[in-house]
């Protein structure tokens, strides 16, 4: 039974990449093949970024007497990189999935259920750690002698490593399914800490370089911290480095007691953990007198809603509106930032405000907000399509519900522009205009993909967002509108037309196309989003 789970649970994961939900087939190779470049991008990106971390570190710390040091880090950035890769999925996957109750009505007991969720976890830890720990492995491999013993100790820890980030994972998990079912708000606490670790997470990228040369002259004391306070850590690292067996027996016990002790609680208390409803706080009702609105405001008040009490909707969709604002404060704090960059390019100092309204629709372009909105009626899309409205409206409603999250930060972006650069009266039209315009075309194109790539049969709203056709397509799309005639403009018009020129001929090219979509959803798009699910 419990073997059947985990393949149910893997074959679910495999099947949201490959299958469709509306034709009920197996998708096309070409589109397997589009995946597996993607995959192969994210692996090598991943790959040669930790390559170069541990390049750098290895000989001074090997030189000083440090091996041990060096496998002690690789260990702590894999627990943490997992930890943070995986925490909110923990939540989701544990203690909120919608399948739940369903398979607590089953004669299968609740240890299967979670151990199967937990296998599905730690095959993801073991994904995130490779992007890690291998590379770790190659570099010491290209520099100094490894021995078969070595080696066999490095294998056996790399299997019980996940089991620590799994472990504080489903204890963090735990913790905010009991907080987020005591506040009345679950999606802003979710969302705020997801926004946290997200932050920790870029921070850490931008500060890499100086990270590297703290630890390098600091080797020492370091060290001595580590081995004083990370126990796991530090008998990780000393049993691969010194072939220490009795570290290896410490590192093992330190990995998988913990987790054992904590599947042991989860397991006798799953059902109560999923199952129990925290009451909230009454709200005493105040007599208001009532507000009348039209369909289509109601419409557009529904699709806003769904979005903010999804914290995973937030994370996956509209990380370029965080992108965005960040560039307005960055742009307002740091005004010579610019000018720093004509200094060390002088030949960008023509197109250096073309090139920052670029970015702004670049980053404009990141958000697919409205590419897995239809899917997201899931099952009970026939509610919406009962509605005596036009289907039209709906679909419109999920394409303004895009344009009134993004366009704000687009505008206060295109303002930063302006107030801090010296615009002409034309390139202040055009950083007025053109984002705007791009931000338009995203919140259509997003719709008309969904509508013809809906993926109705999640169990989990992430797979929704993160994995179906519409989603991938929305995001890759809406940047190579924008990259694609940037470089053909490079290539081909630099010498036969102004930048400025050119952006307005792509400004109404957009335009053009924005009301072919628009068209399209008021007319065949409505008879399409009829007969969907």
């Amino acid at each position: 039974m419990l073997k059947a789970l985990i393949i149910t649970r893997l074959k679910a994961l495999y099947g949201s990449f490959f299958h469709s939900s509306r034709f009920k087939k197996k998708r096309r190779g070409s589109f397997k093949i589009l995946v597996a470049i993607f995959a192969l991008y994210i692996i090598a990106t991943f790959f040669f970024m930790f390559f170069g971390f541990f390049h750098a570190i290895c000989q001074p710390m090997v030189s000083s007497g440090f091996a041990w040091l060096y496998f002690s880090i690789a260990s702590l950035t894999a627990i943490v990189l997992c930890f943070i890769g995986s925490v909110f999925l923990t939540k989701a996957q544990l203690f909120d999935a919608q399948d739940n109750e369903l398979l607590m009505s089953m004669p299968i007991p609740p240890g299967y259920i979670l151990l199967s969720r937990i296998a599905m976890l730690l095959v993801l830890n073991y994904i995130f750690q490779l992007f890690i720990l291998v590379p770790a492995g190659i570099v010491y491999y290209m520099n100094y002698t490894v021995t078969a013993v070595g080696i066999v100790f490095f294998i056996i820890e790399f299997l019980f490593l996940p089991l620590i980030p799994l472990t504080l994972s489903c204890i963090f998990g735990w913790l905010l399914a009991v907080i987020s079912e005591r506040v009345r708000n679950k999606s802003l606490i979710t969302t705020v800490m997801s926004l946290f670790f997200l932050a920790f997470y870029f921070y850490f990228i931008f500060q890499t370089n100086r990270y590297l040369q703290v630890l390098i002259e600091n080797i020492h004391l370091i060290g001595s911290k580590i081995g004083s306070f990370v126990f796991p850590v530090y008998h990780f690292g000393l049993s691969i480095a010194e072939e220490n067996i009795s570290s290896l027996v410490l590192f093992l016990l330190s990995a998988i007691v913990p987790f054992a002790i904590v599947y042991a609680v989860l397991a006798h208390n799953f059902i109560k953990i999923t199952t129990t409803k925290k009451g909230l706080t009454r709200i005493k009702y105040k007599e208001q007198p009532l507000k009348v609105g039209s369909a289509k405001s109601a419409l557009l008040k529904k699709e806003l809603n769904r979005f903010y009490t999804s914290p995973m909707y937030i994370l996956n969709a509209s990380l370029g509106v965080v992108f965005t604002l960040a560039f307005a404060v960055a742009l307002i704090i740091y005004r010579d930032l610019p000018n720093l960059i004509i200094k060390d390019y002088p030949q960008l100092s023509t197109y250096i405000n073309p090139l920052l309204i670029t970015m702004i629709c670049l980053l404009s372009s990141s958000n697919i907000i409205s590419a897995p909105s239809i899917s997201l009626e899931g099952k009970s899309i026939w509610i919406v399509q009962s509605f005596p409205v036009d289907g039209s409206d709906v679909l419109l409603a999920k394409a303004k519900m895009h344009m009134v999250i993004c366009l704000p930060p687009v505008f206060l972006a295109s303002l930063a522009c302006i107030f801090t650069m010296k615009f002409s009266l034309v390139q202040i039209f055009l950083t007025l205009l053109l984002p705007a315009l791009v931000t338009v075309f995203c919140a259509l194109f997003g719709v008309v993909i969904n509508l013809h790539f809906p993926k109705f049969d999640w169990l989990n709203e992430t797979v929704a967002v993160k994995q179906s056709m519409s989603t991938g397509i929305a995001m890759f799309a809406s940047m190579a509108v924008i990259l694609l005639p940037a470089i053909l403009y490079g290539l081909l018009f630099m010498q036969a037309m102004s930048v400025e020129l050119f952006m307005f001929i792509f400004a109404i090219i957009l335009s053009a196309v924005c009301l072919w979509m628009y068209r399209y959803l008021k007319t065949k798009g409505s008879a399409i989003f009829a007969y969907l699910g």
